[in-house]
Order: structure tokens, then sequence, then C-alpha cells
């Protein structure tokens, strides 16, 4: 028996017994039992989806399969401090100023929700494929949300399991950390992948199956292109900081979670801009980093030819 996913690890406070309830429950109404899980794989290392994998991993004996890239969100449960530091530093660059810093790393330190770190029993790569009773079930890589981010493909009913890289009523949220190269574009070249695919029913990690991934897939890549276009105006006649250009998109009235979330995608897609050469990063005379739009040269006819 095959489990994709198994939920968030909830501290004493919230649950008596973490959650753990929940999954027993929800493994019952399809007429299954913790112990009958021989494999669960994790569509990406995210609390709410890979939260209770060691306490199912000690109840059942399985097996865990994960991309082999979720060393990073591991890293982070287990060195939360390390992270905070880093994201601190990291929002000091982009303009925060030191009176929201505090607030805004405030929820790095995950650990509560994980019933303990566990590693992949098979790190994944992409492409791999099993059965489960008449289906082939095949591993698509999909970065992005998370850079260890899969979903899983059924070729022959075209069902897709898309964890949180597809979702029906929003889109996931892409962030950026200090190190990470592109994050936007992987997600688009992933969101590509599902669109080739063309799902006709697709399973999301939250809300209900909808019909029609690869129609879905087009609607979220052109919510990102608005954002991107958006960043654009903002920064079209003079340079500001990502926490300037935050506020601009997404409004200054942000919870602090929120501003944390809004921060991250804001720098992601000015990471993407970057990479497209629209957008340069300069630094100001305090040593902060401002971004600014590029002012193409146009040819002149003769020059084109």
């Amino acid at each position: 028996m095959t489990l994709v996913d198994c939920g968030i690890y909830l501290p004493d406070e919230a649950e008596a017994d973490h959650g753990w309830d929940h999954l027993v429950a929800a493994l019952a109404a399809c007429e299954v039992a913790p112990r009958d899980i021989e494999r669960l794989v994790i569509t990406h290392p995210h609390i709410d989806h890979y939260g209770m994998a060691g306490r199912l991993i000690d109840e059942s004996g399985c097996e865990l399969w994960m991309h082999e890239a979720a060393g990073a969100d591991l890293a982070a449960y287990q060195d939360p401090e390390g992270a905070t530091r880093r994201l601190s530093e990291m929002l000091r660059d982009h303009g925060v100023g030191e009176h929201e810093i505090e607030e805004l790393t405030a929820y790095e330190d995950w650990r509560p929700f994980v019933s303990r770190v566990v590693d992949a029993d098979r790190a994944l790569q992409g492409g791999e494929s099993f059965a489960v009773g008449e289906r082939v079930w095949t591993i698509v890589h999909t970065p992005g949300h998370s850079e260890a981010h899969v979903c899983l493909w059924s070729a022959s009913d075209r069902i897709l399991l898309s964890g949180d890289h597809l979702l029906g009523a929003i889109t996931p949220h892409i962030d950026f950390r200090r190190g990470d190269e592109n994050p936007l574009g992987d997600f688009l070249a992933s969101l590509q992948k599902i669109e080739d695919l063309a799902p006709d029913l697709v399973l999301p990690g939250h809300g209900r199956p909808f019909e029609d991934g690869a129609s879905r897939a087009r609607v979220v890549e052109r919510h990102h292109d608005r954002r991107l276009g958006s960043i654009l105006q903002v920064i079209r006649n003079e340079p500001h900081s990502a926490d300037e250009i935050t506020q601009e998109i997404f409004g200054g009235t942000l919870l602090h979670f929120e501003k944390r979330l809004a921060l991250g995608e804001a720098l992601a897609h000015i990471a993407y801009l970057r990479e497209q050469g629209d957008v340069e990063r300069i630094e100001d005379t305090d040593g902060g980093l401002k971004y600014q739009k590029v002012r193409r040269k146009h040819l002149s006819e003769e020059e084109e030819d």
C-alpha cells in the first residue's frame, strides 16, 4: 500500500495525540490501517505534507520516498537558528527595517510541527515509476514551490497527484532565500511540464479535485506574468528596494507572516526578471540593494539588418 503525503504533526497544546488520530481516521475511511502502508511518497518536505512522516514510519515501518533535493528543507528543521540568521541578513540587505526583522523571522522554527526529521530511504530524481494495483505512477520533478517538489502521474487515465504545484483555487507560494538562483523560473518550467501532460483530472494537496490541468496551468502562468509586469511598472522610473516593491505590489497593511511571504514572492519574481535581463541590481549609498529596470537600446533598421 502506498500513501502520498501524511499531513502535519501538531504540538501538544493543539492536539492530545498530535493529529495522529486524524491520519488514522482518513486511512480508515479507505479501509486502510497505518500498518498497511509500505511506501510513503512525499511530494515536498513542508510541514503540512511531511510533518507526520517520522510517526508513520515508526508505526508502520514503511519506506520513505522523497526527492534528493529535500536536504535544504530538512536542514532548516534541524537548524532553525541558522535559518533565522540567514533570513535576517537577507531582509536587512533588501531594505527591511531593523524594527521589523525580528517579527518577520519569528516563523522559521517549524520543529514543533515535525514528529522527527527523517531522511528518504529512496532519494528520487524524477522519472521513476511504480505500480499500485493496475495503475503505474511516474514521478515528475516539479521544482518551484519547493526545490524538492514532485508530482505523480498516471498516464493510463491521465490523473495527476499535484501536491502544491498546481492548485485549483490559489497559486502556490514561490519563495526566495539567499543562495537561490531562479525559483520562479523553475516553477514556470515545471508548469510547462504539467501543461504538456494535459491531465484530465488533478488531485491537489489542498482543495477539491479539478479537471483540465493544462488550462489551470496556463491561468497560473498568466498570474505570474501580470505580477512580473507590475514589478516592472514600479521600478520603471527609479530604483526601489525589494521591501519598497513588496509594499507597492501587495500593500502596506499586511500582517507580519503575510509580509514575510510577500517579500519572498517579490524576490523570486525579481530574480526571474534579473535572469531575463529586464532588471539590474544596484547598491545604494547605505550598502542596501535596489533594483531598476534595464533600459534597452533600440537598434536602427540598418543595425538590425
